[in-house]
C-alpha cells in the first residue's frame, strides 16, 4: 500500500473539480458524499490546501513548499478553516457557523480563497444547520464551503440543493486490492472487504478494529441469548466492555445480514460470508418484520449516539428487544 495524501480512486473527482477551478467556475459550495471510508475528508484537506497555495503543480496538487502551504502544514494559514464536532461524536453547534460566517466576509490573503471543511457536515444541529443555510443563500465573494457527509440524508434538502455534491462511490475491488496491497492475507482480505463494503479505509479499520472476530463475537452472543442459555444482563455487560459505536455497528452489519438472508437473498454480498451457515441458524424462525423493526431500532440509537444516551440502558433495551423477537412467535 502506498503511504499518501492523494488516493487513486480519488482522480476523476479531482480532475473535474481542477477543471472547474481552472476555468474560474468552482462553485461556492460543495458537498462531498459517499460511503464513510473512501477518504472524503483527505480530498477536502487536499482540496482546501490548493485553493490557498501560491504555486500549485500542473496537476493542480499544492506545491507544499510557498509561505501558504508551510501556513497550512502548520495549521495556523488565516483563510483555512476546519468546523468540527468538539469532541467526536458530538453535534456541531451554532457558535461554530456563526463564526464561520464572520470569518467568510474578511478579505482572503494575496487575493485569494477564503475556505471553510466542515466535516462530518450531518452532525450540525438544527440551529447551526439553519445559521449556515443563510450563509449559503447569500455568499460571500471568494468564500468556498467544502461539506463532507457519509450521511447526505441527515442534512437539510435546502442546504443539499445549494451546494454542488461530489460523489465518491466504492471504487473497483481490483483497485482497492492492488493499493492495499500485502496489507492481509488473501483469504483474510476477501473477508475484511466484505465486512468493510469494499471502502478501502475501512479495510484497514476493519483490520485493525477486529471487526471480523466481533462480528463472530455478536453472532455467538445473540446465538446464545436465542437459545437463553445467557441473559440480558450478561450480555450487556459483556458489551458493556466494548466501545457502544463499535457494538452498534457490529449489531447493525448483523442485522443487515440476517435480512438479506430471510428475504432469499443467498447470492448477494454479506458482511460476513464465512458466518453464512451461523447467520442462517441465528435467524430462524424470527419473523422478518421484526428483523427490520429491530434494525430500524439499531439505526435510531446510531442516529441519537451524538445526544447524551445512557449506554448501558440503551444495550440492556437492545438486549432484550432481541430476546422478545427471537422467542417462539416473538415480534
Amino acid at each position: 500500500m502506498r503511504e499518501s495524501d492523494t488516493h487513486p480512486w480519488h482522480a476523476e473527482q479531482w480532475h473535474r473539480i481542477m477543471v472547474a477551478h481552472g476555468a474560474l467556475r468552482l462553485p461556492h459550495a460543495l458537498l462531498l458524499t459517499g460511503p464513510p471510508g473512501l477518504g472524503k475528508g483527505d480530498f477536502a484537506r487536499r482540496l482546501a490546501q490548493v485553493l490557498v497555495c501560491v504555486n500549485p503543480n500542473e496537476q493542480g496538487d499544492p506545491c507544499g513548499a510557498c509561505g501558504a502551504c508551510r501556513l497550512v502544514l502548520a495549521g495556523t494559514h488565516p483563510d483555512l478553516h476546519f468546523i468540527q464536532p468538539e469532541e467526536p461524536g458530538r453535534m456541531i453547534k451554532i457558535d461554530a457557523i456563526r463564526g464561520l460566517t464572520a470569518k467568510s466576509v474578511l478579505a482572503a490573503q494575496d487575493g485569494g480563497y477564503r475556505v471553510f471543511v466542515i466535516d462530518p457536515a450531518d452532525m450540525m444541529n438544527r440551529a447551526a444547520a439553519n445559521a449556515l443555510l443563510k450563509t449559503l443563500e447569500e455568499p460571500a465573494k471568494r468564500s468556498i464551503l467544502v461539506l463532507v457527509s457519509s450521511h447526505p440524508d441527515r442534512l437539510p434538502a435546502t442546504i443539499r440543493s445549494r451546494c454542488q455534491i461530489v460523489r465518491f462511490p466504492v471504487p473497483p475491488a481490483r483497485l482497492v486490492r492492488d493499493w492495499l496491497g500485502q496489507a492481509a492475507p488473501e483469504e483474510e482480505l476477501d473477508q475484511l472487504l466484505a465486512i468493510s463494503g469494499g471502502a478501502p479505509l475501512r479495510v484497514l479499520q476493519a483490520r485493525e478494529q477486529g471487526w471480523l472476530e466481533e462480528g463472530r463475537d455478536l453472532c455467538r452472543e445473540l446465538s446464545a441469548l436465542k437459545r437463553r442459555q445467557i441473559n440480558p444482563l450478561q450480555i450487556t455487560e459483556e458489551w458493556g466492555k466494548r466501545p457502544l459505536t463499535s457494538v452498534l455497528d457490529g449489531l447493525k452489519r448483523c442485522l443487515t445480514d440476517l435480512i438479506k438472508l430471510a428475504n432469499g437473498l443467498s447470492g448477494a454480498m454479506l458482511y460476513h460470508p464465512a458466518l453464512r451457515e451461523d447467520l442462517q441458524s441465528l435467524g430462524q424462525g424470527i419473523e422478518l418484520k421484526s428483523l427490520y423493526g429491530f434494525n430500524d431500532q439499531l439505526l435510531k440509537a446510531d442516529r441519537e449516539l451524538s445526544h447524551n444516551l445512557n449506554g448501558p440502558m440503551l444495550l440492556e433495551h437492545i438486549a432484550n428487544r432481541w430476546l422478545q423477537i427471537s422467542r417462539p412467535g416473538g415480534h
